[in-house]
């Protein structure tokens, strides 16, 4: 019998293979969406890294340096260096050979965003005394000190973390490790 007048055809059934060949297209579209989101949230992500980093020819410079001046009572055993925030040099030497060692260490020499900044530092130390001095080997000392900083276009800022003995022979040995920022 004919269809009334008006109503539509009646729709075929699709096979599995029709099916089949139409999620997979819809599966494939929704693929290469996801694939533009992430490009799209990967170049974001770059474009912001450089604006903190301070791309190529942008910002300022910025030079850090380690230096470990405390005498041979003084065994170097921890450093951690945060640049707002972000870790710059982390590491644990049991021992303190390696760390006290390294009298001049270079951390960072690279560009930096223009603005104000907070270099935070944090040495520990351990006794090694000797003689008279046989009681340091107990002692350790965990010194902490941060230095906030404006970096400026086109100028380069310099800064040596210095770990040292204050004072003369008069000052308690237990009182002498100390941490200074050279600009």
């Amino acid at each position: 019998a004919p269809a009334p007048a008006g109503a539509a055809a009646p729709t075929p059934a699709m096979t599995v293979d029709e099916e089949y060949a139409i999620k997979m297209r819809e599966l494939e579209n929704r693929v290469a969406e996801i694939k533009e989101q992430v490009f799209r949230s990967k170049a974001k992500l770059t474009l912001l890294t450089e604006q903190v980093q301070g791309g190529v020819g942008a910002g300022a410079r910025i030079l850090i340096g380690h230096k470990n001046t405390m005498g041979p009572n003084f065994l170097l055993t921890e450093v951690n260096y945060f640049l707002d925030g972000t870790p710059l040099w982390q590491e644990v030497d049991a021992t303190g050979l390696k760390l006290t060692a390294q009298r001049d260490h270079p951390l960072w020499d690279g560009n930096i965003v223009e603005g104000s900044h907070t270099l935070t530092v944090s040495l520990a130390y351990k006794g090694n005394g000797s003689g008279v001095f046989q009681y340091l080997s107990g002692y350790t000392w965990r010194l902490k000190d941060s230095l906030t900083f404006t970096a400026e276009a086109g100028k380069v800022v310099a800064i040596d973390v210095v770990g040292f003995e204050q004072g003369n022979f008069t000052t308690e040995m237990t009182e002498r490790p100390k941490i200074r920022f050279d600009q």
